[in-house]
């Protein structure tokens, strides 16, 4: 038999044990969140900040005079010699052009990639003309005044704007223009310019040069001279 006074000792004792609690697990408070500008800088610790080279100038374009401020540079100089270079107009004025016409002329020995250059003005123009307001004669002077220039500073891709105007339904300029620079020799091409450069209102030009700068450094080809 159970002893009475053990069970109700042990009942005591039972009842006067405390539970053990658990205890809580510990959770580490979340690192606090960092704007865009810290986590970029931590990201850019230890790099070696490096320049960057500056792009390389471009080309400078000369304004463009008009035809009467060639003539009176060219009056102030003295008179041009134009003995080997004789224009005829009416040669120029037989074929004449649309107003909206494009023009090309290349002669023989231009490389085809060059030609397609200057069509599409990656050439850039170092001298210019405009014509607008000319009389024919005007015209053909300032012409011939641009081209003298050119060949003085060894410049070899120029400008011409003639314009799409007409007179009695003629493009008279701009068919002057095109039969002109069909006469010189000192031309190896020209094209209507694209439509940034004035488009079928101008005119792009391919000159000679001098044969101790005849390379082109953007092309892979010496210029036919």
């Amino acid at each position: 038999m159970k002893d009475p006074l053990l069970t109700t000792l042990k009942r005591q004792l039972k009842a006067e044990t405390p539970v053990p609690k658990l205890a809580k697990p510990i959770v580490a408070a979340p690192p606090p969140e960092l704007s865009e500008e810290e986590l970029f800088t931590r990201a850019m610790q230890g790099a070696t900040r490096m320049e960057a080279p500056p792009p390389p100038p471009r080309p400078k374009r000369r304004p463009t005079p008009s035809a009467q401020a060639l003539m009176r540079r060219a009056q102030a100089e003295g008179e041009l010699e134009r003995a080997n270079q004789p224009l005829s107009d009416t040669v120029a004025l037989l074929a004449g052009v649309a107003p909206e016409a494009i023009l090309e002329f290349r002669q023989n020995g231009v490389q085809p990639r060059q030609f397609e250059q200057l069509k599409l003005g990656k050439l850039p123009w170092q001298a210019a003309v405009d014509l607008h307001g000319c009389t024919l004669d005007q015209a053909r002077e300032a012409v011939l005044s641009l081209l003298d220039n050119c060949q003085k500073e060894q410049l070899h891709v120029a400008k011409i704007v003639h314009g799409k105007g007409l007179i009695n339904g003629q493009a008279v300029l701009k068919s002057a223009v095109n039969g002109w620079l069909k006469q010189l020799p000192q031309i190896l091409a020209f094209s209507s310019a694209p439509a940034r450069e004035g488009g079928t209102g101008a005119v792009l030009l391919l000159l000679k040069r001098d044969r101790q700068a005849r390379i082109d450094p953007r092309l892979d080809k010496p210029e036919v001279l």
